[in-house]
């Protein structure tokens, strides 16, 4: 029997590990990026440094706090995706935390972290050993959870639907401007937009500008991620669209690394930040009614409780689950099924 407090226990020891000076970790962080140039090592380090401060006894305590362990585990399965550094990561420690089995299908993009993180956790505490599972097939699982692309959804959807399941898909976020922003709030927003190449749900793919305020100053303030146009994958998608905006004779700015082009749209491609003016907030929120199950969050000055500070859009509490979907919650409900 492994106890939440085993479990919280063995979590701590891992956040204790992952430092710089871990030559282990090191050696998969660059392993890592020679199996996929898009996860850097310096971008997977803002990940690791993040987890580092999630994974404190007392943030861990006041996630889990509202539920109990489940009485009869299940074993549930986890798809992982690689699009960022540790995408399945929250839902394995969910899993576990829950008293749950995890088959771990890691993503062939990112293998080498996690693989090192379950290793240390197997090895902090030996009975983890019978409550974590890594495969190349999900076989034999009573649940399962799944994050990838819409095209994947769909599949999982149809092939899993006889399990219990909690499925997601692609989002993007958007950054809502009031026109009170400081230079400051600016360069915390090219954070949201372009750390990890603008790759993950959480980036901002869609700006909302007030009419008095010129885009022009919005971008001026991104100029410190200029070197991504050094990054040979990125250049690519950054030629390729701008090859398209040109043939396509549409209007579109250009930063030099970065493609703005004045639309409403959160599909925004890889190197593309898709901007509009209001002049009512009610615009926008027409917007976010129309989209709202194709956002993941919103940044800036919006009077919502859920609003994200500048900045922090790539930093989530523990509680900002995927989707809106509720890892726990989930988790919870499947001793009754």
């Amino acid at each position: 029997m492994v106890s939440q407090e085993d479990l919280i226990s063995a979590f701590c020891h891992l956040s204790s590990k992952l430092n710089q000076n871990n030559q282990d970790l090191n050696d998969a962080v660059n392993q890592t990026y020679t199996n996929n140039n898009w996860l850097t090592p310096d971008n997977y380090w803002k990940s690791i440094n993040h987890w580092k401060d999630s994974l404190t006894l007392d943030s861990i305590q006041k996630f889990i706090s509202d539920y109990l362990m489940v009485l009869n585990p299940q074993t549930v399965g986890i798809i992982m995706a690689g699009n960022i550094p540790m995408v399945g990561f929250h839902d394995l420690l969910c899993v576990l935390l829950m008293g749950h089995k995890a088959q771990v299908k890691l993503s062939s993009d990112d293998p080498f972290v996690i693989n090192y993180f379950i290793r240390v956790l197997i090895s902090f505490n030996p009975k983890l050993k019978n409550r974590i599972s890594i495969s190349e097939k999900l076989h034999s699982i009573e649940a399962v959870i799944a994050t990838g692309s819409n095209n994947s959804f769909r599949y999982f959807e149809s092939y899993f639907k006889h399990l219990p399941r909690l499925l997601r898909k692609n989002r993007k976020s958007i950054a809502i401007l009031d026109g009170s922003e400081t230079e400051k709030d600016l360069k915390l927003l090219a954070h949201d937009i372009l750390t990890y190449f603008g790759l993950g749900c959480r980036n901002v793919s869609q700006l909302f500008i007030p009419h008095r305020i010129r885009i022009e100053d919005v971008l001026d303030a991104m100029i410190d991620y200029s070197d991504l146009i050094n990054h040979n994958k990125y250049a690519n998608n950054y030629t390729y669209h701008k090859a398209l905006l040109l043939m396509n004779n549409e209007q579109h700015l250009d930063t030099g690394f970065l493609l703005p082009k004045k639309r409403q749209d959160l599909l925004a491609p890889l190197a593309c930040i898709h901007y509009d003016f209001y002049e009512s907030i009610d615009e926008v929120e027409a917007f976010i009614l129309q989209n709202k199950e194709d956002i993941q969050c919103i940044v800036g000055n919006y009077s919502s409780t859920k609003v994200v500070p500048f900045g922090k859009a790539q930093y989530p509490d523990l509680k900002d689950f995927a989707d809106n979907k509720n890892t726990l919650q989930f988790l919870s409900t499947l001793k009754t099924i």
